[in-house]
């Protein structure tokens, strides 16, 4: 009996797999065989292009060692404004004929370098004019308001009631820019970004992949952040994946990217930042781009992707079988990384043996994986420490 079972869920896997090799197939045939990879930094968007079959030019600020591995070619440019890396795209696409941009964070600062680049190439996820409406955080707080999704209070003008208020760009990424807004600061405040109550709560993303219509959740993420400094107290240092959260404040969430989903038009992968609370949920934001939370599911998340992006049905969405952690590392004083300094394998972003870092720059990231979230974390702390010793003796 047990034999017969056995044969059969064996001829029903190898069905299902030849169906998911196929699918990934069809669309990754959709696609130019080399994509243009750009953003702020690109090594994660490249090694997840890698994994699906397809060959990268990379665009980033950093251009780190792994990257460099994995790519054609890489374009290291000072900022994504447009002035910084026409040169290398227009480079890129003339020496590779490459037709379809993967593009990354660091947009947030520079929609005008995404505006540009929809006008020759083929953006995979969200368009550019959505991109550059989810920047409107007047028009991002309103619609929530219409939909009744819950989320901080947030004003426009200096809060005049009492209480802890952040001060939030117009546009940022990555927490930088956010800081805790003092009484006496706002007196005098100018019109530069917008106020959100302060939330006590756990910092939460929802990881989703959206077709235009419809979207799925991939995953729960908590994240953590790096305090850097009164004007750096939010800054994004890593996230660990699969984690739980109470079933009511899920489904409640499911229905809210489906909703988010539907009145943008999103495609791809996207994410949504939230505070998990006592109560429920409070909504920050929404990114409508490939988020750093990618990393810790499944290796085919790409092709997920590339389906939402044609509009293709969400099926088999691809998750992960163990949780992972990442983490950025920063330098807690100024560092020189050694020549022919030797990185962990989980060790990635790998700066090149010389590069230096002043106090408070972001130096490489950390992955690491386990059973369940908190086991992940735990060995994440472990190679934290392993890798502080190995920079403090340069070995």
């Amino acid at each position: 009996m047990s034999r017969v079972f056995n044969q059969k869920f064996f001829l029903k896997s190898s069905i299902f797999c030849g169906l998911m090799t196929i699918r990934t197939r069809i669309a990754v045939a959709e696609f130019s065989k080399c994509l243009l990879v750009i953003a702020k930094s690109a090594r994660m968007l490249a090694a997840l292009a890698v994994r699906a079959g397809f060959e990268v030019v990379a665009v980033d600020c950093f251009a780190d060692d792994d990257t460099r591995q994995i790519a054609n070619q890489t374009y290291r440019v000072r900022s994504l404004a447009w002035d910084d890396i026409k040169l290398a795209v227009i480079n890129a696409r003339g020496r590779f004929r490459i037709a379809d941009v993967l593009y990354g964070s660091g947009f947030e600062t520079h929609p005008d370098s995404l505006m540009k680049l929809a006008r020759d190439w083929r953006l995979l996820g969200n368009q550019a004019d959505t991109f550059c409406r989810l920047q409107d955080k007047r028009d991002f707080f309103a619609l929530l308001t219409r939909l009744a999704i819950p989320y901080p209070q947030v004003v426009f003008q200096a809060p005049t009631e009492a209480g802890e208020w952040l001060r939030k760009p117009w546009r940022g990424e990555g927490g930088l820019g956010i800081a805790r807004s003092m009484e006496s600061e706002r007196r005098d405040a100018s019109g530069e970004g917008y106020w959100q109550r302060y939330v006590d709560g756990i910092a939460m993303s929802a990881l989703f992949v959206a077709n235009g219509e419809s979207a799925r959740v991939v995953g729960w993420n908590r994240q953590w952040r790096a305090n850097l400094g009164p004007d750096f107290a939010f800054v994004f240092a890593g996230a660990v994946g699969s984690v739980p959260i109470p079933s009511e404040v899920s489904q409640a969430l499911r229905t809210v990217v489906v909703q988010l989903t539907a009145e943008y038009g999103l495609r791809g992968l996207n994410s949504l930042d939230f505070m998990l609370v006592p109560d429920g949920f409070r909504v920050l934001e929404l990114n409508p781009r490939v988020s750093a939370s990618a990393q810790l599911y499944g290796d085919d998340l790409l092709v997920s992707h590339l389906r939402g992006s044609l509009g293709l049905s969400l099926d088999n969405v691809a998750s992960a079988p163990v949780s992972k952690a990442v983490r950025t590392v920063f330098a807690d004083r100024n560092l020189r990384v050694a020549d022919g300094f030797s990185w962990p394998d989980w060790v990635v972003d790998r700066p090149p043996g010389g590069a230096f870092f002043g106090a408070g720059q972001p130096i490489c990231s950390i992955i690491a994986a386990g059973k369940n979230s908190g086991l992940a974390m735990l060995q994440l702390r472990r190679r934290l420490h392993i890798l502080g010793t190995l920079l403090e003796t340069g070995r």
